[in-house]
């Protein structure tokens, strides 16, 4: 094994670090994306700040 392998962990740029499929990198992300777009909706309501109806 060379030095730089070493110095890197011995992995290469296409292997996922985490060991995740394809097919689950994207279920993922989907969620992942989901969950931003509930987030940003629930900021443009206010978020946490006061409510008129309270």
């Amino acid at each position: 094994m060379g030095l730089w392998s070493k110095l890197t962990g011995g992995q290469s740029a296409s292997t996922t670090p985490t060991g995740r499929s394809a097919r689950e990198q994207v279920r993922r992300n989907a969620e992942i994306r989901r969950i931003d777009a509930g987030t940003a909706a629930w900021l443009r309501r206010g978020g946490i700040g006061p409510r008129k109806d309270r």
